[in-house]
């Protein structure tokens, strides 16, 4: 075990109450820095830190503590003071969304980037560190001009990749460049889903809502989709969908819709911040129901 690792197993992951003498550990390196800078309420300093010991040779042994240590920094304002600075002007707003679809008999990830800018953009590239292609196989790319509430008209590009297994814990570089051959570089730290509900089938035709944890006040509260598609001339069309933040259901309304057969995907997204970019994990559980007169 590296020296600097000795240490790593006393630190509390609680945010204890800072004093005026507060003594700090005896020997300083990075991790400690990284407590340090959390129970000082330097958000923005520990992730700063934290960048490095991803940017090190190995963190094999050390990564569950990251992740703990993250998620223990987003519990003040979900994860928006994580990164001091925002995003520059010309760039509206991200998304990054990691999905994960369970089908009867199958596992598959997507990953999926949503970004809003004035103009088009010439090319966005999210690599792993130091320098691994995330994904090869983009199932779906596409631009198009949006209008905003307060009559803006950006660019929205969205992009969807398939992950042959969920993303690693660890630093990732999101390089975006428009048309004006402007460029914006920034570090993003992932880490392991640690979601408030999942959703399971219960028997043919209804699910249940898992709670797993409490939710963080600070956070959006998580949205659960029903989606009901046909399959009719060699594609699927939605025909029934709806969304909900509370009081989720756990079965289609009755006579939603006529007998037939259809594929329903139900979905629970979580959304919290790093600094100015939006995360949501997204868990979705489909299959082929046949519904008949009740």
């Amino acid at each position: 075990m590296k020296a600097w690792l000795a240490p790593l197993l006393l630190l509390p992951l609680a945010v204890a109450p800072m004093t005026a003498n507060a003594q700090w550990f005896e020997e300083s390196n990075i991790i400690t820095q990284m407590h340090k800078k959390l129970l000082e309420d330097d958000l923005s300093g520990m992730f700063d830190l934290m960048v490095q010991v991803w940017q090190q040779e190995s963190t094999e042994h050390i990564e569950p503590h990251l992740d703990a240590l993250l998620k223990q920094a987003t519990e003040k304002d979900c994860g928006k003071g994580l990164i001091a600075e925002g995003l520059p002007t010309w760039i509206d707003s991200i998304t990054i969304e990691k999905v994960a679809i369970q089908r009867p008999g199958r596992l598959s990830n997507k990953l999926g980037l949503s970004i809003l800018t004035e103009q088009a953009l010439k090319s966005v590239r999210l690599t792993a560190w130091p320098d691994a292609t995330v994904s090869k196989n983009v199932i779906d790319q596409r631009a198009f001009a949006q209008v905003t509430d307060d009559n803006r008209t950006l660019q929205r590009t969205e992009a969807t990749y398939s992950l042959n297994k969920p993303l690693k814990s660890g630093l990732y570089q999101l390089i975006i460049e428009d048309n004006q051959m402007r460029k914006w570089t920034h570090w993003l730290i992932m880490s392991h889903p640690d979601p408030v509900h999942v959703v399971r089938w219960a028997s043919n035709d209804s699910w249940v809502v898992d709670k797993k944890r409490l939710l963080n006040r600070y956070c959006p509260l998580p949205v659960q989709k029903v989606t009901v598609y046909d399959y009719k001339d060699g594609q699927y069309n939605t025909v029934w969908n709806k969304s909900y933040e509370s009081n989720y259901p756990v079965k289609l309304p009755s006579n939603a819709l006529p007998p037939d057969r259809y594929v329903v995907n139900v979905s629970m997204t979580q959304s919290q911040w790093q600094g100015p970019i939006l995360f949501q994990d997204k868990r979705i559980i489909s299959k082929t129901i046949d519904f008949t007169e009740e």
